[in-house]
């Protein structure tokens, strides 16, 4: 990972899920900061990762 790279923060396993279905690749896990009991899934920031996403949300 570059440090200049953006991130988004995936709270869903299941979007979490299809995202890696989709190509996607989780660059790091981390616990929540609002519930440690859970886990967060952080994905490059691109507009790929956006589009995957609104076909998740019609789906």
């Amino acid at each position: 990972m570059t440090p200049d790279k953006r991130f988004y923060m995936i709270q869903s396993l299941s979007m979490a899920n299809w995202l890696c279905s989709q190509g996607h690749k989780i660059l790091k896990v981390e616990d929540s900061t609002k519930n440690p009991d859970f886990k967060v899934f952080l994905f490059e920031d691109t507009a790929r990762l956006h589009k995957t996403m609104a076909l998740f949300r019609r789906g």
